[in-house]
């Protein structure tokens, strides 16, 4: 239990962070800053075809790759990109999003096999109401 709840406050601090950077331009930057050889990884093949569009106007030629922040151990299926590889901002925020979510199971993990018997399990109103001043 992240008696702080520092956990669900980053989080809380990530979303807004996410939604008030939508609509500034992160995807033409992307497309801008591409060269010909780089590979793009995508949370979802709408983008990533949208993305290559963008490109193919442009006379850049690109290579995609469609990974699950989940499991981003995938980027190693394929040999490396003639160029660089970059990560699509979508990407980004699912892979730091998973990755407090891990942190935070982690700690209960380690309460739990730390703990006398029972005393991790127990819900108090306090983590309740700390939980619930970070959710959206």
């Amino acid at each position: 239990m992240d008696h702080f709840g520092i956990g669900q406050a980053l989080k809380g601090a990530a979303l807004i962070y996410f939604r008030s950077a939508r609509q500034t331009g992160r995807t033409v930057s992307l497309v801008e800053s591409l060269q010909n050889g780089d590979r793009v990884i995508f949370t979802n093949s709408r983008e990533a075809d949208r993305v290559k569009r963008m490109c193919f106007e442009r006379n850049i030629e690109i290579d995609t790759m469609l990974v699950d922040p989940k499991s981003f151990e995938r980027v190693f299926n394929r040999e490396p990109s003639q160029g660089r590889t970059i990560f699509d901002h979508s990407w980004v925020e699912e892979f730091y999003l998973n990755s407090i979510e891990r942190c935070s199971k982690e700690i209960d993990h380690l309460q739990r096999e730390t703990s006398g018997f029972g005393e991790a399990h127990l819900e108090t109103r306090r983590k309740a109401a700390e939980i619930l001043k970070w959710q959206f």
